[in-house]
């Protein structure tokens, strides 16, 4: 069985964390309903994935490597979306959220 890669955890972990408390203070602050921040939230991934995508153009001068394809990274990401929909909730205590105190 192949190891976790713990770097990636804790990133995800670390986004999971952001975007969660962005989603939790917009929702507090616009009473808007919950699917219309979520909407919000998808589009500024778009627009996160556009800003970077354009910094990395076509020309391959980048160290990371990444040369974006808007169609595959965007199947990518759709797949990412439906799998973390279909995930067995993680054991992992640092993306498990608080619900009170000892």
């Amino acid at each position: 069985m192949m190891q976790p890669d713990t770097d990636s955890e804790s990133a995800g972990a670390e986004m999971h964390r952001s975007i969660m408390t962005a989603f939790c203070d917009v929702l507090r602050a616009s009473q808007l309903p919950p699917m219309t921040v979520m909407k919000l939230a998808a589009s500024a991934l778009g627009a996160v994935y556009k800003e970077v995508a354009d910094q990395h153009g076509t020309d391959g001068v980048c160290p990371c490597g990444w040369q974006p394809n808007r169609r595959t990274d965007i199947a990518v990401l759709q797949a990412a979306l439906a799998a973390s929909m279909e995930a067995v909730p993680s054991a992992d205590l640092r993306v498990m959220q608080a619900v009170g105190r000892a």
